[in-house]
């Protein structure tokens, strides 16, 4: 695996923003309130929050086009766990709308999918990252 070490803030970024994604979809919880709660919880880490906020309204903005995007791969949301669609949902607004590259995208939502999710979910999650950029 790649020394992450020097990049500690953007991976606990992402991977707080893969927790809110979650709660997002999980509660139908409002974006204020998502972000309040994890302001105040993690107020002592180093998170980038701007960054975090951005990428979350985002989210909500353009979850029917996120979700058009996900039917045209043929991905029914009935057929995935929750926190695997919260991973899709980040890794195609950040190639999308982020400013990563596209391969960096997907090397992190692998990455979240093997902290986060089942153990083959990064078969699930590489193979729709990869058909959409193939596709795009």
């Amino acid at each position: 695996m790649k020394n992450l070490a020097n990049f500690k803030t953007q991976i606990k970024t992402r991977d707080y923003l893969v927790q809110a994604i979650y709660q997002y979809f999980f509660n139908n919880q409002e974006i204020d309130s998502i972000i309040s709660q994890f302001k105040k919880e993690h107020e002592n880490k180093k998170v980038d929050f701007p960054k975090f906020i951005k990428s979350l309204e985002s989210i909500q903005s353009n979850e029917n086009k996120i979700n058009d995007i996900l039917s045209s791969l043929g991905v029914k949301d009935s057929n995935m766990d929750l926190i695997d669609k919260s991973i899709l949902y980040f890794a195609l607004n950040e190639m999308i709308y982020g400013d990563l590259d596209k391969l960096v995208v997907i090397d992190e939502a692998l990455r979240l999918s093997k902290k986060f999710s089942s153990p083959d979910s990064y078969k699930f999650i590489n193979a729709n990252l990869d058909k959409y950029l193939k596709l795009n």
